[in-house]
């Protein structure tokens, strides 16, 4: 089914909630703002962003850094890219739902296994113990469980061939779009678009292991 983002529109105030399997919702983003909205996905800026985790903490906390979410329409993750001046960029990705949007609200199921970069790290996976203890609890279908951990073969190949939000000159387009917007400052923009991705000119053991991850849906078949 097509679902209708109509009322998406650029410059926008929108929540963002995500759902555990059961229905549980463990996390909400408050106030994040539309920058960018097409057939294939909505960008969002996350600054000033707050966050509130259902298990935690009422009181949540907010986004003191500047941050760009992409929330593909069709695809089983969303990416959240984050800038530190003089330290890089961090990529964080949810394996989740496809989203919805209703009651001005960006809805997805989490599905628990993420991966993450830092400046200094290459791309790992993580919440792997997580994904299969709740494939198990929440009885995630095989068709689902593949899809999603083909999506990890997706995204570790976006990230070998520095595409879609891995690439710095589609960050730096929305780093325009920000700056134009003066959701950040001209100093922290020249800042940002110098921060470069570091190409990979070879396969690293960590992205053949990335690779064949999904080579071990097996083990999530128990």
């Amino acid at each position: 089914m097509e679902w209708d983002f109509s009322e998406i529109k650029v410059g926008k105030m929108i929540n963002v909630q995500a759902y555990k399997h059961d229905g549980f919702l463990y996390r909400q983003w408050t106030n994040a703002k539309i920058i960018f909205h097409n057939k294939r996905h909505i960008v969002l800026s996350l600054k000033g962003t707050r966050v509130i985790e259902t298990l935690k903490s009422r009181k949540g906390w907010s986004y003191k850094d500047d941050a760009l979410w992409f929330i593909p329409k069709k695809a089983f993750y969303n990416t959240i890219v984050m800038f530190k001046v003089g330290l890089g960029k961090s990529y964080y990705t949810n394996l989740a739902s496809a989203p919805i949007f209703e009651d001005n609200t960006i809805k997805f199921i989490d599905y628990d296994l993420d991966l993450k970069s830092y400046p200094t790290k290459e791309l790992q996976i993580v919440d792997k113990e997580e994904f299969n203890e709740n494939s198990k609890r929440y009885d995630y279908t095989p068709i689902m469980k593949s899809k999603i951990l083909n999506e990890v073969k997706n995204i570790v190949d976006l990230y070998s061939t520095n595409e879609y939000f891995f690439n710095d000159g589609i960050i730096d387009y929305y780093l325009e779009i920000m700056h134009k917007d003066k959701l950040i400052t001209d100093n922290k923009f020249e800042a940002y678009r110098s921060i470069k991705n570091n190409s990979l000119c070879e396969e690293t053991d960590m992205i053949n292991s990335l690779r064949n991850f999904n080579k071990t849906k097996k083990h999530y078949k128990n």
